[in-house]
């Protein structure tokens, strides 16, 4: 009896090698581009990568009147033009989900330092029971450490931390409740919610004295952001962070933690003091915290003033420009620690430029990059694909003001595109924006120049540049399809000329 046991097990356990192999084969490739999409990022770090930058969307959101819109770990490359520095990035990730993505860095890679993104935000209870946690952790189910198969099963059966939205709002709430102030002195509150409810109904008031609504909910949206005190024996982003320490260790990487900057002069101004210094009291705890396991923190806390941070109604990270440039070049400092000799000083050149081009491929940045697709190019790769709902090319942005006026009498676009048909109303759109003028919007009719279908064509024009627009703030140029008709883009040229 136990013979036939043993040579059953044996046979179970020879069944399921061989059904994860045929799996791992034939299906497991097609299910990680259709359930795991995010393992690509990881893919598109080279094995010879130097440095790998891990973050979300703080990395790579921009102002459109940014004259440099690259992300913040270019501009940590651009100090170390002898490595080779590479970003993963997730859009609404945080510490649990790098810890995945970096497990699937190949072993056979030789990256040598990782910089993880470290953001005070969070670690609040909103955002580790958000409502976008369901659709992350389902992300990751195939690219865990298990074979295929067994991931693949735990998938099928939703083996993950599935919750409603009203489930998520509840698990905030009640943490929101639960976790009392231990404060220094009389502080009037008890916790977040009588805060949030004491700031809602007592207001922000404008110059006038009136109740204002918009600075009222931002004062509210701080509060609910980082009016918490760090436990580090209970909050679970701390494990998160302590995993990849752990995976750090055990890959030989040196590992540098980047402490994104928070408008905390904006919440200073609407909430006070008590805000912003238990926001600095949790961050030395972090880096306290962090420090003695042998990380280097980098502390951008209070490094990016207000008029840096692109979004004025809520509390994101994301900066413009120059903030940008100021947390790397604080990481890049960092990384001198292992890369002294690489080092290199960078000055911001901010001279103004009037020629550009995007071949879709090089990632030059502008706006609407996720109208990309490889479905068809001009040349390279890539092209822009806009129609059948997606309205927009890829978007040139330009402080055109920037520009001496006796240099911007005429702007010549060019592109290449390929039309299926001429059933369509397809537009260039020159707009431009800025105070002192009404905002300024053209469409040129594309099939009017371009008649050829189902080829590559080129598209040119020169545009004379009214008066009224020469110094606006921003000037966007794209193509505009509100068709159901596919038209691609490729090789987007701007010259701004006398």
């Amino acid at each position: 009896m136990l013979k036939k046991l043993s040579l059953k097990i044996v046979l179970l356990l020879v069944l399921l090698i061989v059904l994860n192999f045929v799996y791992k084969t034939w299906f497991y490739e097609s299910d990680l581009q259709k359930n795991a999409e995010l393992i690509n990022l990881v893919r598109a770090v080279p094995n010879d990568a130097d440095i790998v930058y891990i973050g979300e969307s703080s990395n790579i959101t921009f102002r459109g009147d940014d004259i440099d819109k690259r992300p913040i770990s270019a501009f940590i490359g651009d100090y170390f033009p002898g490595l080779k520095t590479y970003d993963i990035t997730k859009p609404a990730s945080h510490a649990g989900i790098y810890k995945v993505l970096l497990e699937n860095i190949p072993v056979e890679s030789k990256v040598k330092t990782i910089v993880v993104t470290l953001n005070l935000r969070s670690f609040d209870a909103q955002w580790i029971y958000s409502n976008l946690e369901t659709s992350l952790q389902k992300s990751l189910v195939l690219i865990k450490p298990y074979p295929p198969l067994f991931n693949r099963f735990l998938l099928s059966f939703k083996v993950f931390d599935i919750k409603s939205d009203s489930e998520r709002v509840k698990e905030y709430r009640a943490k929101w409740a639960e976790d009392e102030f231990h404060m220094p002195g009389n502080f009037q509150f008890r916790n977040v919610i009588e805060w949030d409810r004491w700031m809602s109904n007592n207001g922000i008031k404008d110059s006038n004295g009136n109740y204002d609504l918009p600075q009222t909910d931002l004062a509210c949206h701080f509060i609910k952001s980082f009016g918490f005190q760090l436990d580090t024996l209970k909050n679970p982003r701390i494990s998160d962070f302590n995993a990849i320490i752990e995976l750090a260790r055990k890959r030989n990487w040196n590992l540098v933690f980047n402490l994104l900057a928070e408008n905390t002069g904006k919440a200073g101004e609407l909430v006070g003091n008590d805000l912003t210094d238990l926001m600095n009291e949790n961050v030395q705890i972090l880096e306290n915290y962090y420090s003695r396991k042998g990380v280097v923190v980098v502390n951008n806390l209070n490094q990016v003033g207000n008029d840096q941070f692109v979004d004025q109604n809520w509390t994101t990270e994301h900066y413009a420009e120059l903030g940008r440039r100021t947390v790397a070049k604080n990481v890049a400092l960092a990384l001198k620690h292992w890369y002294g000799d690489f080092y290199k000083e960078v000055h911001c050149d901010s001279r103004y430029q009037t020629s550009f081009f995007n071949d879709c491929d090089k990632g030059i940045i502008w706006g609407q990059m996720q109208t990309l697709t490889t479905d068809m190019a001009h040349s390279g790769e890539k092209s822009s694909m806009t129609g059948a709902g997606n309205d927009y090319s890829i978007t040139f942005e330009y402080p055109l003001k920037v520009i001496p006026d006796s240099l911007k009498k005429t702007i010549n676009v060019e592109f290449w595109l390929h039309q299926p048909s001429l059933n369509h109303d397809a537009k260039l759109v020159i707009q431009a924006s800025g105070q002192g003028f009404h905002d300024y919007w053209n469409g040129y009719d594309i099939k009017s120049i371009v008649k050829d279908i189902n080829v590559w064509a080129r598209y040119n024009i020169s545009i004379s540049v009214p008066d009224s627009i020469k110094q606006a703030d921003l000037i966007k140029i794209y193509v505009l399809n509100q068709s159901k008709e596919k038209i691609y883009i490729d090789d987007f040229k701007i010259l701004v000329r006398d």
